[in-house]
């Protein structure tokens, strides 16, 4: 019944439920809402490799964690976090071999060099966010109608969904008119129809000016995702740095052995730093950019027998009876 709060309880595929880590750590979604993951997965994974991307972090961090969930087969939490980053080691090997990184050395790339391109990767980020916050918008009207709310749904979603997706048209030539018509109509039913469950005409404008200022909002939120650009670029850079100051120790035996010093303990400062950054960002804009658009948390795991790790107690051997006479 309405008045009831049963639990929630799960149910994806083994590659999404890694992911489920990330979404508990904001909130359990609600039993009456809608489970993000299979959604948010996709996003999740591309996010982490491209701000890590570099093809041999991917390599030492998916073989790493694979070799840690056989040897030390954790369970729970802690199993499910162990294999997203081993996933998200995958995909920066993937994102490494596109952009062409092995451990900070620039090999040709099968896409382009960020670093030679950076303009192209920034571009790639935002249209990677605008992407993602129209995913968000399309579950909250997916949310609205399947609550009978449709006309919520046609105009409190539906404009913002057709500018987002009207913009890019201002940079194509030709189509700058058609954007530009798109637009005005977008703006027109947000003004219009975003205050109307009130009657006088007056408050209703007002209603809709108000809701017209979440624009900055929206482009605040594709602006977040250039820390896919920062991050990304920060990898390789630190990378190159890395390999610069060992090459200048080379020449000598004592200099050979601080040059790998440097090598192995500069490459693994990076990958944990790196790897912490783009764990603690990629879930930050599921969080605030992707989750703002349409999750509903605040549910309870539903876990009716939980795992006893107590071991049973030996037996022990009881000293036979003795017969007095």
């Amino acid at each position: 019944g309405e008045e009831d709060d049963p639990p929630t309880m799960l149910e994806n595929p083994s590659l999404v439920r890694p992911f489920e880590s990330v979404t508990d750590l904001y909130s359990v979604p609600s039993y009456r809402g809608i489970d993000p993951n299979r959604l948010m997965a996709p996003f999740y994974f591309i996010f982490f490799g491209m701000m890590v991307s570099d093809a041999g972090y991917g390599i030492v961090l998916a073989l790493g964690l694979f070799a840690a969930l056989k040897l030390l087969k954790p369970r729970g939490m802690m199993r499910n976090l162990i294999t997203l980053l081993c996933l998200g080691g995958v995909s920066t090997f993937l994102w490494g071999v596109l952009y062409g990184g092995w451990f900070g050395i620039s090999l040709p790339p099968v896409w382009f060099n960020p670093q030679q391109q950076p303009i192209t990767m920034l571009i790639l980020c935002f249209a990677l966010g605008a992407v993602q916050i129209l995913v968000g918008l399309g579950i909250k009207a997916y949310m609205n109608i399947s609550r009978g709310r449709v006309w919520d749904a046609v105009w409190d979603q539906f404009p913002w969904m057709l500018i987002l997706l009207s913009v890019p048209l201002f940079l194509v030539p030709g189509l700058s008119t058609l954007g530009l018509a798109l637009v005005g109509v977008s703006v027109l039913a947000i003004l219009l129809m975003a205050g109307r469950e009130k009657k006088n005409f007056f408050k209703r404008l007002t209603s809709g000016l108000g809701s017209l200022y979440d624009v900055t909002s929206y482009f605040s939120d594709i602006l977040s995702y250039s820390r896919l650009f920062a991050l990304g670029l920060a990898t390789g850079v630190i990378a190159g740095v890395i390999n610069s100051l060992a090459s200048m120790l080379a020449g000598s035996v004592l200099g050979a052995i601080f040059m790998v010093a440097i090598l192995i303990f500069g490459h693994v400062f990076n990958i944990l730093i790196n790897v912490l950054g783009a764990y603690v960002h990629a879930s930050r804009l599921q969080y605030i950019e992707f989750f703002g658009k349409f999750y509903e948390g605040g549910g309870r795991t539903f876990a009716p027998l939980p795992r006893s790790t107590r071991r049973k107690p030996r037996s022990v051997s009881r000293p036979k009876s003795v017969t007095t006479v």
